[in-house]
């Protein structure tokens, strides 16, 4: 099943009632929410190779799960860095790819994991993923302002690490975080600098509430 059928099959006054129930802090933004929704019902797919993964993760920091939303495009972790990973478990695990920055027209093409489909709701999928692909934006135009400016960040650090704000691993290795600016949410394992190797990083928009803040199961 791909993310465009479960959009066509839905009225939005059904995913509002679950979205509501997920995200409660996020009424205050419900009409971008309810925008992005019926947008979604006019764009066309574009073909991509990436499917939709939604997955429980333990929030350290919080000390609770919460849904997490990445992408799997059939690259294993063995072939995407063969310096980091070996032939094991773990190197033969398919990369997560973060995708909150993808095309929405992209969203709609993809397939959704089968495990995903079986673990939750048709109506909590749609949920999760209006949460996860606005999260930097209402808006496909201030999505990709976001995307540019996080590249010109990646780039100046990578020219002048000193001149920005430090990026401090956390005690026990799990976290990444800004040590001097509190308008930076955590970000996720894996992560090393903005979203330079293409995983989950995560970024406050000043529009939302923390993405921390997630229906716990």
């Amino acid at each position: 099943m791909k993310f465009k059928d479960l959009i066509d099959k839905y009225k939005w006054d059904d995913v509002y009632s679950t979205f509501i129930q997920l995200y409660p802090d996020q009424e205050k933004n419900i009409e971008g929410y309810k925008r992005v929704f019926e947008e979604l019902r006019t764009l066309k797919p574009v073909e991509t190779k990436m499917c939709i993964v939604i997955e429980d993760v333990f929030d350290e920091y919080d000390k609770e799960y919460y849904a997490h939303v990445s992408g799997k495009d059939g690259t294993l972790n063995k072939k995407s860095d063969p310096e980091s990973f070996k032939d094991d478990e773990v190197g033969n695990q398919e990369v997560l790819y973060a995708i909150e920055f993808t095309d929405w027209a992209e969203w709609l093409a993809m397939e959704i994991e089968q495990e995903s489909l079986s673990k939750y709701s048709e109506l909590d999928i749609i949920g999760h993923c209006l949460w996860e692909m606005t999260f930097y934006g209402f808006t496909q135009e201030k999505i990709k302002k976001q995307l540019a400016q996080l590249e010109k960040e990646t780039e100046e650090a990578k020219k002048n690490p000193s001149s920005l704000r430090k990026l401090v691993k956390s005690e026990n290795g799990e976290k990444f975080f800004w040590e001097d600016k509190d308008d930076y949410d955590l970000l996720e394992g894996r992560k090393i600098l903005a979203w330079e190797t293409s995983r989950t990083s995560t970024n406050y928009d000043a529009g939302r509430d923390s993405r921390r803040i997630r229906k716990k199961y």
